[in-house]
């Protein structure tokens, strides 16, 4: 007997029951099958047959012997070839359920979840939960399993999008400073406005975060972008914490800023571009209008600000010039090479034989873009340039022009390196951008004294850069900004300006370390001793000062370039952190946009506003909320 019931319980153990309770001459037992459902059966202690049909019923598990019988019959079985598969990867389930024993209650959820992460980070149209062909393929692929449905997808979006603003706006409480960067994006008839914010850990990590991409109407107005910006800030409780707000540029963009935040903004000249700036002025705004709305300050993108200087003050200066001519016969054969690459794939695979690379089109209005794809072309020798424009069928270049080319990727390599640190987020801070400036120019100025062609052009290009950039030279935040980075120090400052820098970062020492000590003891009671600051011990600010002084002067007199460093001044990171948390660039923001241009092809169309921002910020927000997990 006591052999017997060894053999039934290792029969239940294979086939994933669990033995519950004795009642009498029965058991019961729970099928693991069945989990998360509760499903006591009852047996006779040494009999499976109930156990049997229960598998065979409910979880499509023939018993054996039917198997068997039926693979012994002449005439056509129930029990074929498919069953016979079936029981196969019933098997190859159970060899999961003893490494996993919640595989099988967990997959259809797991499913769900794995079809929702794939719609959202893919940015896929609601509508493909319907398609037959993508049913038919998960249904297959999960044994069966049922595609969730549109409405339990909308259901699961609601909730993952309130669990990830949610921890957006925890994350956000505990910070002091950000930054915001702004745009608008325009396709196909619609409009979106779209913001991140961005700042810094207390290990100077940079942290990311979308916080809309909201549609607005086509025809918006500098009303409307306002309040947008407000009400977006408002949501998220950040208004008193933005240092700045990142824009692109444009003349009416600056305008509106001046009359709405905080710090003056000097005007520069209007861009080609179309941009948010273009329509923040327009319509008329009421009294009522002014006084409800308020921005924080301004900041320029100086990665769009110089790509302006390049493709525009330099793009002139060249084609005026005396080599104006060579330029536009050498570059024209660029463009005819570039074209055909795009549109032929017999071009495409010449290029790929004769000079082992690739090349893609530059993209219109950006000056780096076009910059590098010249630069491959010159990287040939000359035989593979005139074998590659033969098979293509393209005008071969000149002596003249090849040497033009040349010249001029050597002498404007470092704009298009200057281009590549101020567009770049983690590692980019707004103390990088006097130091880039200053270098450009000085490697400019090098280059000019050697070149045959481009010195008038090199001295256009310098005073478009003190032009358009004056007023990130005259910024006190840029300039601090520069003076907390251990890289940089006040080392790129003619020597009789460093000390008035010098005074400056002390005082905002100061004022960070009261601001710390103000807001560790806000809603606390003050000791009396605390209140007074007279007598012995009690210097009040004098004592402040003199430790703020000390530690920036053992700061400057330091020579390690590492941002850790820092961690030795607390005072100078928190400077660092204030007035670094900005951005250089608005570039976030546009990446952003790119996200969504799958969405609003026409088969991306069937989600609605409201879903495709939901969609987008949680793909965008993925790697720091735990929304999609």
């Amino acid at each position: 007997m006591e052999r017997a019931r060894t053999a039934f319980d290792h029969w239940m153990h294979r086939h994933h029951f669990t033995f519950r309770d004795t009642r009498g001459r029965n058991i019961t037992v729970q099928c693991n099958l069945c989990l998360p459902k509760i499903n006591i059966l009852s047996t006779a202690r040494d009999s499976t047959s109930n156990l049997k049909k229960h598998l065979e019923r409910k979880h499509s598990v023939p018993c054996r012997k039917r198997i068997r019988d039926a693979q012994s019959s002449d005439g056509p079985s129930n029990y074929g070839p498919s069953i016979l598969e079936n029981q196969t990867e019933e098997s190859s389930e159970a060899k999961e359920a003893k490494a996993d024993p919640t595989i099988y209650y967990q997959t259809q959820s797991r499913l769900n979840a794995l079809v929702f992460n794939f719609i959202v980070e893919d940015v896929q149209p609601i509508s493909i939960l319907e398609q037959p062909g993508f049913r038919k393929l998960i249904e297959a692929l999960s044994r069966g399993k049922k595609v969730m449905s549109r409405n339990a997808f909308v259901t699961r979006l609601d909730v993952a999008f309130d669990k990830m603003k949610g921890e957006i706006k925890a994350k956000l409480d505990k910070v002091q400073t950000l930054c915001t960067t702004a745009d608008i994006w325009s396709v196909q008839d619609r409009s979106y406005f779209g913001m991140t914010c961005h700042w810094l850990e207390d290990n100077l990590e940079r942290k990311s975060a979308a916080l809309a991409c909201t549609r607005i109407p086509i025809s918006y107005t500098c009303e409307t972008i306002i309040a947008k910006i407000q009400e977006i800030h408002s949501s998220y409780n950040i208004e008193s914490k933005v240092q700045a707000t990142v824009t692109d540029n444009g003349n009416n963009f600056v305008k509106a800023f001046k009359e709405f935040s905080s710090e003056d903004d000097q005007e520069v000249e209007d861009s080609r571009f179309e941009d948010l700036g273009s329509i923040l002025c327009d319509g008329e705004m009421g009294g009522d209008f002014f006084l409800s709305y308020f921005l924080p300050p301004h900041q320029r993108c100086a990665a769009q600000t110089l790509n302006l200087i390049a493709s525009k003050d330099l793009a002139d200066a060249v084609s005026k010039g005396p080599s104006g001519k060579l330029h536009s016969s050498a570059t024209e054969k660029c463009a005819a090479i570039w074209h055909k690459t795009h549109s032929s794939t017999e071009a495409t695979e010449a290029m790929e034989s004769i000079a082992k690379m690739t090349i893609t089109v530059p993209c219109l209005n950006k000056w780096s873009s076009e910059y590098y794809a010249v630069n491959k072309l010159m990287s040939l020798t000359d035989s593979q340039l005139n074998e590659l424009t033969e098979a293509l069928g393209v005008s071969g270049f000149t002596p003249d022009e090849t040497a033009y080319l040349t010249e001029y990727t050597d002498v404007f390599k470092p704009v298009a390196f200057a281009l590549d640190l101020l567009q770049g987020e983690e590692k980019c801070f707004l103390g990088i951008v006097i130091p880039t400036l200053l270098t450009l120019k000085r490697k400019l100025e090098e280059k000019a004294a050697n070149t045959r062609l481009f010195s008038k052009v090199i001295e256009d290009t310098v005073k478009a850069i003190d032009s358009g950039f004056k007023q990130v030279f005259d910024s006190s935040d840029a300039r601090l900004a520069t003076a907390t980075m251990p890289q940089f120090r006040l080392w790129w400052l003619p020597e009789d300006e460093r000390e008035a820098l010098r005074a400056q970062l002390i005082t905002e020492v100061v004022q960070v370390d009261q601001g710390t000590e103000e807001t560790e003891t806000n809603g606390g009671s003050v000791h009396e001793d605390e209140f007074f600051s007279y007598g012995p011990g009690s210097s009040g600010n004098k004592s402040g000062k003199r430790e703020a002084a000390e530690e920036v002067w053992l700061y400057l007199q330091g020579t390690n370039k590492d941002l850790k460093c820092l961690n030795e001044f607390p005072g100078v990171k928190k400077v660092f952190i204030k007035f670094n948390t900005t951005l250089p660039s608005s570039s976030p923001v546009q990446q952003l946009f790119s996200n969504g241009a799958n969405a609003v092809t026409p088969k991306g169309n069937h989600l609605s506003d409201e879903h495709f921002e939901r969609v987008l910020l949680l793909r965008y927000n993925s790697k720091i909320t735990t929304a999609l997990e």
